[in-house]
């Protein structure tokens, strides 16, 4: 290969690399910008039964929920309470009960979704026939929590069997910005350091293209 063709031929591949770079320092930026979630990291937090156990979700030393591993008269009781108002869960009522929802991975938790009760069921076996978390794995539960004066939304992943009379706290998170909607599952996008990380690849690519070429 003559040095001309290369030199011919350098400048299409460094604007691949250059558009090559950019596109994935755009891609981070974006991610950046979509949410400012704050996530617990795993926790598993295991509730004995006939205790109950708080969790400050945003680390303000105020208690936003309470979950409960009770045992009555119909048997094992798991269910949930947020602390102060206006917080909601995702929740629904059958009859005169009202029930926490079990979510899925990827459900928006939002004024739409988070229009429960402040308290619900989640399992008491025969006792609450409609409630959701019986026996689940990796269960979701979505709600609504102050934060001063401004609601916030957030999740808490669950593993309950009613029958064992166990209940895992798995981890949670929460949408820093007051009114925004968090899905379930969401977890913080990638940091700045991802964002250099990538652009130092690309220009170790461009370093490497930069180099002259051996002539024949």
């Amino acid at each position: 290969m003559s040095q001309q063709q290369s030199n011919t031929s350098t400048p299409a591949r460094r604007r691949g690399a250059y558009s090559l770079a950019a596109g994935a320092a755009a891609s981070l930026m974006a991610g950046e910008t979509s949410a400012d979630v704050v996530y617990s990291g795993i926790q598993n937090i295991s509730i004995a039964q006939f205790n109950s156990q708080q969790i400050d979700l945003d680390g303000d030393s105020n208690q936003d929920v309470k979950f409960k591993n009770y045992v009555f008269g119909g048997g094992n009781y798991q269910g949930g309470l947020v602390n102060f108002f206006p917080g909601k869960f995702v929740g629904f009522t059958a009859g005169s009960l009202s029930y926490v929802s079990a979510l899925g991975s990827g459900f928006l938790v939002d004024g739409a979704s988070a229009t429960g009760s402040f308290v619900g069921s989640m399992a008491y076996g025969s006792a609450n026939p409609n409630a959701q978390f019986n026996n689940v794995t990796d269960a979701f539960v979505g709600l609504t929590f102050p934060i001063g004066a401004n609601n916030h939304f957030g999740w808490l992943r669950v593993d309950i069997n009613n029958a064992a009379g166990t209940f895992i706290i798995k981890d949670w998170a929460y949408e820093r910005s007051p009114g925004v909607g968090i899905r379930t599952a969401a977890i913080p996008e990638p940091s700045s350091l991802a964002f250099l990380a990538a652009g130092a690849a690309g220009v170790g690519l461009l370093r490497r293209l930069r180099r002259p070429a051996k002539t024949e």
